[in-house]
């Protein structure tokens, strides 16, 4: 094994983790056996171009000012990204037809509409409050078993005068966030990782950072009695006790699925974990090829 590739072995991302929280059979096909395969789609495709001009939208609004931001053509940043990364998908092989294209480009348009508008963006993101940190702010850190976690978060603000911070995580989603994915650890642990890495590399108390989800809804209830926002903001349990569970799980992880050395372990056991109705089987690329999905005993 080379150095590069070893090198890239012991570096662990969340989405690794999340892979092993919900099904450690598919993360020993992935990464221990070598068998990933990406799953570049519609959905990553349009959360890509979704990021992009979010992004874009708060260094200006953060660096130049209201009127900056306002000036930025939003819906044509989005539409040279989206189109950019569907070409992507498109040459990879994946299929798309021109009414699929249509209906993610317009629930873009009318979601930028939504963050855009001045009663949400003096909502979520007040200008005069907060500074602007970073922007796919890298994160890395060593840990244990030669591994190190590596991360970028979205946006990190500062509050303006004050040692506090808000570390802040984009999500694209269909409907929004039930009260099952708000309570998913292979969801929130990722804030919990990153408030923790954060704090230690910039030797930032735990308790002067705040942590959320900025969620984006593409649609809404149709004939809904309650009126209804394509913004969603979740902010996870985030405390002392909560950060240092969600550390344990990690570190538990690296015990079981690495050597000392850095290199995986091929010794242990690693279940499958199908899921209720097999959730986790719809879209993994091992299901009925290599993998029966039949839960591990």
């Amino acid at each position: 094994m080379s150095d590069q590739e070893q090198k890239k072995k012991n570096r662990v991302s969340f989405s690794q983790y999340s892979t092993f929280l919900k099904c450690p059979h598919k993360w020993y096909l992935d990464y221990v056996k070598n068998l990933r395969v990406r799953d570049d789609n519609i959905h990553t495709a349009f959360g890509t171009a979704i990021h992009h001009v979010f992004q874009a939208y708060l260094t200006a609004l953060y660096k130049e000012g209201v009127g900056a931001a306002a000036d930025l053509e939003l819906n044509k940043m989005f539409k040279i990204k989206f189109d950019e990364e569907v070409d992507k998908i498109r040459k990879a092989g994946v299929e798309l037809s021109d009414d699929d294209y249509n209906e993610f480009y317009y629930d873009g348009e009318d979601i930028i509409a939504a963050f855009s508008k001045q009663s949400n963006r003096v909502k979520y993101f007040p200008a005069k409050e907060f500074e602007l940190v970073g922007i796919e702010l890298p994160l890395e850190i060593s840990l244990k078993n030669n591994v190190d976690f590596v991360g970028f978060v979205d946006v990190v603000l500062k509050e303006t005068n004050k040692e506090k911070y808000r570390i802040i995580d984009i999500k694209t989603s269909s409907n929004g966030w039930n009260k099952y994915q708000k309570v998913d650890e292979s969801k929130y642990a990722q804030l919990h990782l990153y408030k923790s890495v954060y704090s230690k590399k910039f030797n930032v108390p735990l308790d002067a950072i705040d942590v959320e989800f900025f969620i984006v809804k593409r649609k809404l209830f149709a004939d809904s009695d309650f009126p209804q926002n394509r913004i969603q903001s979740f902010l996870p349990a985030h405390g002392a006790a909560a950060i240092k569970e969600s550390i344990n799980n990690f570190i538990g992880f690296l015990d079981h699925g690495f050597n000392a050395d850095g290199t995986y372990n091929v010794d242990n056991e690693y279940p499958k974990v199908p899921g209720n109705s097999k959730k986790n089987c719809k879209y993994c690329k091992h299901y009925k090829k290599i993998c029966d999905a039949k839960a591990s005993k």
